[in-house]
């Protein structure tokens, strides 16, 4: 045990730049706070958010669209209250026939 600990020892000291090069690329990638795992997962984290604002994005500017044709257009607004929710002008019948 002494003797592969001794010649453990004696290859750092010959070999000790290739030790700390070696022991730098460990910390860096493994052991760091920031470390380069934590970085390729933020990164597919952050490719994901990107893509989701994008879908959130496109939603935001159809509902936009139809919420402005519906400020410019009071008939559209008519049509809507009639079809969905049942409304009608006062002396008007309505009649609901199912399918």
């Amino acid at each position: 045990m002494n003797d592969s600990i001794a010649q453990l020892w004696e290859w750092i000291k010959k070999h000790k730049y290739m030790f700390v090069t070696i022991m730098f690329v460990v910390i860096i990638v493994f052991l760091d706070e920031n470390n380069f795992m934590k970085h390729i997962q933020n990164k597919r984290e952050i490719a994901a958010l990107e893509a989701e604002k994008k879908e959130l994005q496109e939603k935001y500017d159809e509902l936009t669209n139809k919420l402005d044709e519906l400020e410019a257009d009071p008939v559209l607004i008519e049509k809507i209250a009639r079809q969905r929710y049942g409304m009608h002008k006062p002396n008007e019948e309505i009649f609901i026939f199912d399918d």
